[in-house]
């Protein structure tokens, strides 16, 4: 068996634990050979992602699921600058959930860095999305 520290790491960042518990339900369901970590705190996400950077630490994750919206204030966006200044951190892929997408076609942008999806509102649209975009990411066959 493969140990978890060698599988790609997925990390989901969302305000919204009933939206964390769906896309972590939806990978596990989909047999994905993968690690899933969350916050629902984008300070605390922000000051983890920041320690791992500036230590150089190798267990980065290998993409991340992004909701900026679903903070207070300016957090999700303060999170996601980090996630682009920070040369360390930016070269991670992240899915950026957003009330109007620039794109949802992930196959034609799976080249670029960040996607654009809107959340769907069904349980069942978004898990069908979260393994989607995971398993391009990854590059897994789809599994049904």
């Amino acid at each position: 068996m493969v140990q978890s520290q060698q599988l790609p790491r997925i990390l989901i960042i969302d305000a919204d634990l009933d939206a964390i518990e769906t896309a972590r339900f939806a990978l596990w369901r989909s047999h994905l050979s993968c690690r899933i970590d969350w916050f629902d705190d984008a300070e605390l996400a922000n000051a983890s992602l920041l320690t791992q950077a500036l230590c150089q630490l190798r267990d980065q994750p290998t993409l991340i699921l992004l909701d900026p919206r679903n903070f207070r204030g300016t957090e999700g966006y303060e999170l996601l600058r980090t996630l682009c200044v920070y040369p360390q951190l930016a070269q991670i892929p992240l899915v950026l959930f957003t009330a109007s997408p620039i794109s949802s076609d992930f196959a034609a942008e799976q080249d670029n860095r960040i996607w654009y999806a809107a959340k769907p509102a069904r349980p069942a649209d978004y898990m069908e999305l979260v393994t989607r975009c995971v398993q391009q990411r990854l590059k897994q066959p789809e599994m049904h």
